[in-house]
């Protein structure tokens, strides 16, 4: 059922076998794993069914490090949260990405890809994916008549990634949600603090309020966070009453090892050689199997553990050249590709190349609780502080400098991007990709993570966090279908808790 809590009286108590604070895809999808049980669940949101500017302020904050994306402008707080403008790419993890890289520091997972591969099916399904299937791309390519680029299998590779409708949580699963006769939504709460026995080892409820409104309690037996990478570790700092740094931070890592995917749009603009070549495979979507699909490339594990580079992904476009200046000087005398003309604004004479790269781990890139600012409950808001560091600038130029020379190689034109004429200094279209991860992070020791193989936060008992916060890495794919896989996980584990 679906619960305006504005409509509650101040001093209310609401009893739960399961609280989970936050309706965005993590929230929703966990309570749907247990609609139609006996257990009650309450699942806790901040907004209502729209964009409410009062509501949507509370996201807001500072940035101390490098500068980004406003905070309250790349989530939105209200119900189905920022799948409300998603863009839909989809692809799992893999072995790599969980398995330690001796030469990325704080890599590797406590769990492994066999742990979160069987709930990958069904987040297919909460997604509206298609046929989970992401080694059948040649198969694919055949069956829609295009071919796989010939790349070197060496340096660089194609992989299929699924594409969303995207799926409006917010409108796809309301109705099941207000249907259910054990799960309750809570509109318009807000929580201020979870609350703890006398040894901050027990969440015994969580203080709540509306902006406006009444104040309420929520106990419950377990206890959820999946609130998305900043508000999941802002919500445990808030919660100092008994534990004066914030929940499970007696060892000073919550909120650290913040990170985003670095991106580069565009990363190369190529002038092509050619005037035959067919780049739909992967500029364009294409249905197979119930869903729609796309190519990108990615380099091959062999080139990343041998040139020791974090892992990055390439997507193609057929969009005008972002850089009206010559090409081919740069590469001329390493390749052997053909000359070509200054890049030609012409349909079909270019093709432009954006890159996504998995950042290194940093312990002191962190979210924090600011000490001057605070919202409309007198909370105080976030910093955040994000850096990039020279190993990642040199990582960015040399998978840049790869897709070069596979285009050359390959005889398909020549690239032009101010990497390759200024490695030391990042583009101008240097952006991130709005994936905050790894502020609560997944560790086998509380030494070095928040949180434990099963979600849970260390010296808590019923505390969990779900979400991109508990990403130890992330790789180069797009988190959402990751971190609903990994809360299906988590769910399974609650049912067997409760």
């Amino acid at each position: 059922m679906l619960i305006d809590a504005t409509e509650l009286t101040n001093g209310d108590s609401v009893e739960a076998d399961l609280c989970i604070v936050g309706a965005g895809a993590v929230g929703i999808a966990m309570a749907l794993e247990f609609d139609g049980s006996n257990k009650k669940v309450v699942v806790l949101e901040s907004g209502g069914f729209e964009l409410e500017p009062r509501t949507q302020s509370l996201y807001k904050g500072t940035h101390v490090g490098r500068p980004t994306y406003p905070l309250d402008r790349n989530r939105l707080r209200f119900f189905g949260g920022t799948t409300n403008h998603w863009a839909g790419h989809c692809r799992p993890f893999d072995d790599f990405d969980f398995s330690v890289r001796d030469w990325i520091p704080h890599s590797g997972w406590p769990i492994q890809f066999n742990d979160v591969e069987p709930y990958i099916e069904r987040t297919q399904q909460i997604l509206e994916l298609g046929k989970y299937d992401y080694d059948s791309l040649e198969e694919y390519a055949s069956q829609l008549g295009f071919k796989t680029l010939p790349l070197d299998s060496s340096r660089l590779i194609s992989v299929m990634k699924h594409q969303s409708p995207p799926t409006r949580f917010n409108t796809a699963y309301r109705k099941q949600m207000k249907d259910s006769e054990n799960i309750s939504v809570f509109l318009h709460s807000n929580v201020l603090e979870l609350l703890t026995n006398e040894s901050a080892s027990h969440i015994t409820g969580a203080d709540v309020a509306c902006i406006d409104g009444p104040r309420y309690k929520v106990r419950a037996k377990q206890f959820v966070l999946a609130t998305g990478g900043l508000e999941n570790p802002r919500i445990m700092l808030l919660s100092n009453s008994t534990a004066p740094n914030g929940l499970g931070n007696s060892r000073g890592v919550v909120g650290r090892y913040y990170t985003d995917h670095i991106l580069i749009r565009p990363a190369l603009d190529i002038s092509l050689s050619r005037t035959d070549l067919d780049f739909r495979l992967y500029t364009d979507l294409h249905e197979i199997n119930g869903g729609l699909m796309f190519g990108i490339m990615t380099a091959a594990e062999e080139l990343t553990r041998k040139e020791k580079l974090t892992r990055f992904r390439f997507h193609l476009y057929n969009l005008p050249p972002r850089y009206d200046v010559p090409v081919g000087g740069v590469f001329s005398a390493i390749d052997e590709a053909p000359e070509v003309s200054p890049l030609s604004k012409e349909p079909g004479s270019h093709i432009q190349v954006h890159m996504a790269m998995e950042p290194i781990p940093n312990p002191d890139t962190f979210v924090r609780l600011s000490s001057t600012d605070t919202d409309l409950f007198g909370q105080r808001k976030l910093e955040v502080n994000w850096q990039v560091s020279d190993a990642e600038l040199a990582n960015a130029h040399r998978a840049v400098e790869i897709c070069a020379l596979e285009f050359a190689r390959m005889g398909f034109g020549r690239a032009y991007s101010p990497l390759l004429e200024n490695p030391h200094q990042w583009p101008s279209t240097f952006t991130s990709g709005k994936h905050h991860c790894g502020t609560t992070r997944m560790s086998d020791s509380p030494d070095t993570g928040v949180v434990d193989s099963n979600c849970k936060v260390f010296d808590i008992d019923n505390l969990y966090v779900t979400g991109s916060s508990v990403f130890p890495t992330i790789g180069h794919t797009n988190p959402t279908l990751n971190l609903i896989a990994l809360s299906l996980r988590l769910a399974d584990h609650l049912k067997e808790k409760l």
